[in-house]
């Protein structure tokens, strides 16, 4: 067992940012809200009165479970759960269940004749991302069998109180991490009750790569605002050829070289907008939905902001350069360039 003082040992090494712990195994019986019995999911071997699901308590289902489990209805486990079950979702599908439904855990207590019973509410529903051949399986060993509920719950079903068995720390930069797993080996640990190891090669991105890839993709941004750029203004510069007689006569009726430049911009600009907000709200919604796995859930303001305000540096800059040339030249001599 896994102790607090343990956790709170490692936990306080820098660089560490969240953690989420696994409750022991235990092994229960559950039923509906009407005391009915719930199927157990059964593959090549059927299922017989002893067999029982799996019951495991975690105090952060996303955090704990990472990659290994899909989220389809309802929420995940957290540290402010209580009295709350996830379920398999084919588990869900054979005995009809669905968010909110109420259902009872009974798990056996070593007084003899005496069991306990837990009420729970199905907060989650869940799909396995890995594909692993169950098929020679027992029931009981089948993860479509596998019940996760909170730390308190888990706690209240076992009367051994086995405690914590495994915990998974986070850290804020994988290139921290080697430097964490020494500081965590030099603590004052009996590690020889406890086994540390390190999930770098499995679930961490190699820093170096990523800084790569990261500074790949920096020259490729600014290649593409710098042909972005020289394309605008190029389209603009003909625009404004092509408007020389019209710039001719506003100037010769007085109308001064600021308000054309600003009647440019207008123009310019009410499109480019449109655009711009048009991007934001599309951008948004794909990152928020549901076919796209982005941790994100929606775009930064501060990144928002940022990249307005370049574009309309940008957009200012080619107004001016594609206009300056023809808005210095006298309205006569537009006339008698162009005839």
């Amino acid at each position: 067992m896994i102790t607090d003082e343990v956790i709170e040992k490692i936990k306080s090494i820098h660089g560490i940012k969240a953690y989420a712990s696994h409750y022991a195994f235990l092994s229960g019986m559950l039923s509906d809200k009407n005391g009915n019995p719930l199927e157990l999911a059964a593959y090549n071997i059927p299922v017989n009165k002893d067999d029982a699901a799996s019951i495991r308590g975690v105090s952060d289902s996303d955090l704990y479970l990472g990659s290994t489990i899909k989220l389809t209805a309802g929420r995940h486990i957290t540290p402010d759960s209580k009295r709350e079950a996830m379920v398999n979702v084919q588990f869900a599908k054979q005995n009809d269940l669905n968010i909110g439904d109420k259902l009872t855990i009974t798990t056996p207590n070593h007084t003899p004749g005496h069991t306990s019973d837990i009420e729970v509410t199905l907060s989650g529903i869940y799909e396995n991302t890995d594909n692993v051949d169950e098929t020679e399986f027992s029931p009981s060993e089948l993860r479509e069998n596998y019940i996760y509920v909170d730390y308190g719950t888990a706690h209240a079903l076992d009367n051994r109180n086995q405690g914590i068995i495994s915990v998974k720390f986070f850290v804020d930069l994988p290139d921290q991490l080697a430097s964490i797993y020494a500081q965590a080996q030099k603590l004052d640990l009996d590690w020889n009750k406890y086994y540390l190891f390190d999930e770098a090669d499995a679930s961490v991105i190699d820093a170096d790569a990523v800084k790569a890839v990261s500074n790949q993709f920096s020259v490729l941004t600014a290649v593409i605002i710098l042909a972005g750029f020289l394309v605008i203004t190029f389209v603009l510069m003909l625009q404004t050829k092509m408007r020389a007689n019209e710039i001719g006569i506003l100037l010769s009726l007085g109308f001064t070289k600021s308000r054309i430049l600003l009647q440019h911009i207008i123009e310019v600009m009410i499109p480019a907008g449109i655009s711009i907000a048009a991007a934001y709200f599309i951008g948004d919604h794909l990152i928020s939905s549901e076919r796209f796995k982005i941790t994100v859930t929606h775009i930064q303001m501060v990144t928002t902001l940022q990249i307005i305000a370049i574009n309309l540096c940008l957009l200012m800059a080619s107004i001016w350069i594609s206009s300056v040339r023809l808005l210095h030249t006298t309205p006569k001599a537009i006339f008698e360039k162009n005839n």
